[in-house]
């Protein structure tokens, strides 16, 4: 048991080294299968007539504009703001015209979802080197209107390296929150047992991205379990105007099964229509 515990620190120390060596971004962060489809993140993205900066400019987009895969062209990545990518050949549609070219993959969000006219994407600012063995990953959330204007925007700073291997987003209704049309969720999680998932979640009031609690989830087989559980309104056990957060830590015994302690800790957030507040 003790060496499975080791085994698995030592798996999790190395790799951020390994990844700060390599001095780039794991493509898994952007879905790239052929034939996808990705949507600009950047206030503007210039299409290229080639896979490189030197490239002739064909086109530019808007945030929220669809390009569709073709092929990701790995062998001249560029770096810009920390971030090493590749390139996509690509195609998409503008004023019933076919455009095919080359953008840069740290233009493009990592996921794009839309409901009633607002169009919500996220992606990477910029990536940034604290030490030998730990990296952060400014990320920024843009809400568009059907023009693809930026009608607000939050930022902040997620772990990086092995911390923030793939990424996913979901839009959760209104939850029970006054004043609070929609509520986007979105997480980044590592690779490798004992690294955690962390969750980010705001709400949308139709003209302000607002900050809400977030969660946090790590699992290590056979040695513990932390789960952090958001409660809204209206789900079951919520109570009106409130965020509860349940935290529970249980630790496994020898056998990596038998749950030998448990604890469970609850938060309990204000919500006044505009931010949660710890009580």
């Amino acid at each position: 048991m003790k060496q499975i515990i080791l085994t698995s620190l030592l798996l999790a120390a190395m790799a951020p080294a390994i990844a700060q060596t390599a001095d780039r971004l794991e493509y898994s962060l952007w879905p790239l299968e052929k034939g996808s489809s990705l949507s600009v993140y950047a206030d503007k993205a210039y299409i290229r007539s080639s896979p490189s900066v030197q490239g002739t400019i064909v086109d530019s987009l808007l945030p929220g504009s669809p390009v569709i895969v073709d092929e990701v062209i790995t062998a001249n990545p560029l770096t810009m703001k920390g971030m090493t990518t590749a390139w996509l050949k690509t195609h998409y549609t503008t004023a019933g015209k076919e455009v095919k070219g080359y953008v840069w993959v740290g233009l493009l969000a990592l996921n794009t979802l839309t409901k009633d006219g607002t169009t919500f994407v996220y992606g990477l600012e910029k990536r940034s080197v604290v030490s030998e063995n730990e990296e952060t990953l400014t990320v920024r959330i843009k809400a568009l209107d059907k023009d693809h204007r930026i009608l607000d925007m939050k930022e902040w700073t997620v772990p990086g390296g092995e911390n923030a291997r793939s990424s996913e987003s979901k839009l959760l209704g209104e939850m029970g929150l006054d004043s609070v049309k929609e509520i986007f969720r979105l997480n980044f999680s590592g690779d490798a047992c004992g690294l955690p998932t962390d969750y980010y979640y705001f709400g949308w009031n139709g003209n302000k991205l607002l900050t809400l609690p977030g969660k946090s989830n790590t699992f290590d087989a056979g040695a513990f379990a932390y789960t952090e559980t958001l409660i809204f309104p209206k789900e079951v056990g919520g109570q009106p105007g409130k965020i509860l957060k349940l935290m529970v830590s249980e630790q496994y015994g020898e056998d990596g099964e038998t749950v030998e302690s448990k604890t469970v800790k609850r938060e309990v957030y204000t919500w006044d229509g505009n931010k949660a507040t710890k009580q």
